[in-house]
């Protein structure tokens, strides 16, 4: 049996028996070589559980790539494989869920309907960059204290059916397309509803307890392919202009100004734990050549086409290898490559980047 062959049976095992460590073991030791036989299974349709289970091998071998220093043939490598997979597409009855191993996601959402009232139990940074509202999308979002106060499942459900109530009606929030709300504290109650929007997390599981599911019982749509989320995905326009949106009854909304850089200019949503920006790069120009020594990097191309330089520190004189890409592509970027990104179309190209350390993101 080839080693390909052992490596699939490994991997069948463990969605057989999640609890086996054996097989886990194996592809994990197995590194680079598994990585394609991932990347081809969550390709596939399937049931979020066994995307669930397939991702989370996949960035346990990802995790143990990215702990070591990463030679430039195999960062390219890496890059290459995550652009063939694209996002781990996750079905949910309200949305699609399309995720990548670093946190950094797009949630297509189904018109009114959206994420469960929740709040977290164990401190994640969420970033919500809203991207499109639907007829009716609304963001939600509330101290638990007061929410506690208010809530009562009855008075809540004809809230939510479209009765008026200031105990719920204080809470909402009506965005437009480039607004963006940081939950960055335990506590905060939260939905959107009704959106599509990039999501940029210092992990990509959930770790909420929902205190009311509207969408418990209800079945995934069949529209709900691959094909069609890519299709959606690519077609996704970023706002032109960004909005700070923070506090709860009373909001404090500040335009987030752009900065010019090389050729274009950046957005910053987020710089904590993890660095969220958004950028815009006029035709022919590229970016000035970075390294993340620690932190691995996820690029989201919006619009245009072009390549990315990827490149170990051996490589900057021979020519600085680089792969294409176009749009709707995803590419990740192992710590301590150098890279940049150059726009070859006739058209501004757009991306959007999320920079965090691989030990935070990749559990």
């Amino acid at each position: 049996m080839s080693n390909s062959a052992q490596l699939l049976e490994a991997i069948k095992t463990h969605l057989a028996t999640p609890a086996s460590t054996e097989s886990v073991q194996r592809v994990v030791s197995a590194g680079l070589d598994s990585l394609p036989i991932l990347v081809d299974l969550l390709r596939e349709d399937a049931p979020i559980i066994r995307a669930e289970l397939l991702e989370d091998l996949y960035k346990r071998v990802l995790r143990r790539l990215l702990s070591q220093p990463i030679s430039g043939p195999d960062a390219r490598r890496i890059a290459r494989l995550q652009q063939h997979l694209g996002f781990v597409l996750k079905y949910k009855s309200y949305a699609i869920k399309a995720a990548s191993p670093l946190g950094y996601s797009i949630f297509l959402q189904n018109e009114r309907q959206g994420f469960s009232y929740q709040h977290h139990i164990v401190h994640k940074l969420e970033v919500f960059h809203i991207v499109e509202v639907k007829p009716g999308g609304f963001v939600f979002l509330a101290d638990y204290t007061d929410w506690e106060r208010a809530y009562e499942r009855g008075a809540f459900e004809r809230w939510l059916a479209g009765e008026s109530n200031r105990a719920y009606d204080r809470f909402k929030f009506v965005p437009e397309p480039g607004d963006v709300f940081v939950i960055s504290e335990l506590g905060i109650v939260h939905t959107v509803v009704g959106c599509v929007l990039e999501e940029y997390a210092t992990v990509s599981t959930d770790m909420v307890k929902r205190l009311h599911d509207q969408n418990e019982g209800q079945a995934v749509p069949a529209s709900f392919t691959r094909a069609n989320a890519e299709r959606a995905l690519r077609a996704i326009e970023l706002p032109s202009c960004n909005r700070l949106v923070e506090g709860f009854g009373d909001r404090d909304i500040v335009p987030i100004e752009p900065h010019s850089i090389l050729g274009g200019e950046r957005v910053v949503l987020c710089d904590s734990f993890l660095k969220a920006a958004r950028y815009r790069l006029q035709s022919r120009h590229e970016t000035t050549l970075v390294q993340e020594p620690h932190r691995a990097v996820m690029l989201r191309i919006a619009r245009g086409d072009g390549s990315v330089v990827l490149a170990d520190a051996t490589e900057l004189s021979d020519g600085r290898p680089a792969i294409e890409f176009q749009r709707g592509d995803l590419i990740l970027i192992p710590p301590g490559i150098h890279y940049s990104v150059r726009n070859e179309s006739a058209g501004d190209c757009e991306f959007s980047e999320q920079v965090i350390a691989p030990d935070v993101a990749l559990v």
